[in-house]
C-alpha cells in the first residue's frame, strides 16, 4: 500500500520533496550526461534538420536506476542518406555505454529513425501502423530533445497538433463561447490506450511470456498515467477558464491557432505534472492528490529496487497470484486507479466529459 510520507499535490505542481523530486533530478542529470557523451564523438549530432529525441521515465522525469533509454532519432527534413549512418553512430555509441543507457525493448518502435512525413500525416488508415502510432501520441505526451538541436521536435510536435485540429469541424460551441473537446485527437489517444492494452497480450505470446510482470506492472501504472493526461489534455480545451477568455474574434485561423498553442502549453508538462494542475484547477480533494501521488511513488520505488524489479522481469502471469512482489503492486495500482476513478468520475467538471466523450 502507499507510504505515509506527504505527497500530495499543491497548487505549485507536483511534490517537490521524497522520491518523485529524486527521479525529477535523476531524469534531468542523465538527460545532460546523455548530451555530454554524444556531444562529444557526434558534434551537433551532425545534422541540421533533425532531433535527439527521447521518450519513457527519461522524458517524464522518472528516472530510476533500472529504466530503459528509450530513444528516436527524428528527421523533418529532405532525404539524406547520412540520416541512416548517424542513427547508427548513436546507436553503437550507446550500446558501448549500455551499463549507463540500458537499450530499448526489442520491438523496434525505439533505437532508430522516425520521419515527420509519416507521423503527421499518417493518422489513421492502413499506413498508421502501432510504431506510428506510438511514436505519434508518445510525442505528444512525453517526449524530450536531447541538446541544442530541438527545432526538428518542436516542428513536429506543432504539425501534429495542427494537423488534429484541422480535422475538428468546428472547434468551439454553438453559442461560441467554449472551445469543444478535440475529438480526433482524443480519439487517436484513446485508440493509443487501448492499442497498448492489445499489444500487451501479443507480446506476452511472442515472448511466451517473458517480462510479464514487468509490462503488467507499467499497464497498469505508467501507461495508465499516461492515457490519464492525454485525456486531461482534451477535457483542457472545454474546461480552462484562462483558455476561454483567449478566444479571438479574429475568425477560424486565430481561434486555432489559439488552440493549438494551448495544447502545446499543456504537453510541454510530464504527465504527473498535467493531473497535478488539473486536480488543482478542477478541485480535485487533497485527499484523493495524495492517494494518486502516494501510489505512483511507491510504484517507483518498486522500480528502483532492483530485487523487485528482477522479481517483475522474471514473473510469469501463472505465478503472480502468489507472488509477494506482484501483491504490492496490485495493492498499488489498485489505490491509483481508485485515485483516477474519482477524477474522471465523480469531479462535477470533469465526469459529464469523460461520459460523453470516453465512452460513446
Amino acid at each position: 500500500m502507499p507510504g505515509t510520507e506527504s505527497t500530495a499535490a499543491t497548487s505549485a505542481g507536483l511534490p517537490n520533496s521524497g522520491l518523485l523530486r529524486t527521479c525529477r533530478e535523476a531524469a534531468l542529470k542523465t538527460r545532460e550526461e546523455l548530451d555530454q557523451l554524444l556531444s562529444k564523438k557526434i558534434p551537433g549530432y551532425t545534422s541540421e534538420d533533425t532531433s535527439l529525441v527521447v521518450f519513457g521515465s527519461l522524458a517524464r522525469g522518472e528516472w530510476t536506476s533500472g529504466s530503459d533509454l528509450d530513444w528516436t532519432y527524428l528527421i523533418d527534413g529532405g532525404a539524406n542518406s547520412d540520416h541512416l549512418l548517424i542513427a547508427q553512430r548513436i546507436q553503437r555509441l550507446l550500446e558501448e555505454n549500455k551499463a549507463k543507457f540500458r537499450p530499448p525493448s526489442p520491438t523496434g518502435t525505439f533505437g532508430n529513425m522516425a520521419f515527420s512525413h509519416d507521423i503527421i500525416h499518417q493518422i489513421g488508415g492502413q499506413n498508421d501502423t502501432n510504431k506510428n502510432t506510438t511514436q505519434r501520441v508518445l510525442l505528444l505526451l512525453e517526449s524530450r530533445a536531447i541538446g541544442k538541436r530541438t527545432d526538428a521536435h518542436e516542428r513536429v510536435i506543432r504539425g501534429v497538433i495542427n494537423r488534429y485540429v484541422d480535422e475538428d469541424n468546428h472547434l468551439l460551441t454553438s453559442d461560441s463561447k467554449r472551445y469543444r473537446v478535440p475529438r480526433f485527437l482524443l480519439n487517436d489517444i484513446v485508440r493509443f490506450w487501448r492499442t497498448m492494452a492489445v499489444d500487451f497480450a501479443s507480446k506476452q505470446r511472442d515472448r511466451a511470456g517473458k517480462g510479464w510482470g514487468l509490462r503488467n506492472a507499467k499497464l497498469r501504472m505508467s501507461r495508465k498515467l499516461i492515457f490519464a493526461s492525454g485525456l486531461l489534455v482534451c477535457f483542457g480545451a472545454n474546461l480552462d477558464p484562462e483558455l476561454q477568455t483567449k478566444i479571438s474574434t479574429d475568425g477560424k485561423d486565430g481561434i486555432k491557432l489559439t488552440l493549438v498553442q494551448h495544447i502545446r502549453d499543456y504537453v510541454q508538462l510530464t504527465p504527473l505534472e498535467i493531473l497535478a494542475k488539473s486536480m488543482d484547477r478542477y478541485g480535485v480533494s487533497q485527499s484523493i492528490a495524495k492517494n494518486l501521488f502516494d501510489a505512483y511513488t511507491e510504484f517507483l520505488k518498486l522500480l528502483s529496487d532492483e530485487k523487485s524489479r528482477k522479481a517483475l522481469e522474471n514473473l510469469k502471469s501463472v505465478d503472480s497470484r502468489t507472488d509477494p512482489t506482484f501483491r504490492q503492486i496490485r495493492e498499488i495500482s489498485t489505490v491509483f486507479e481508485g485515485a483516477l476513478d474519482h477524477i474522471f468520475f465523480k469531479n462535477k467538471l470533469i465526469e459529464p466529459l469523460t461520459r460523453k466523450y470516453g465512452v460513446f
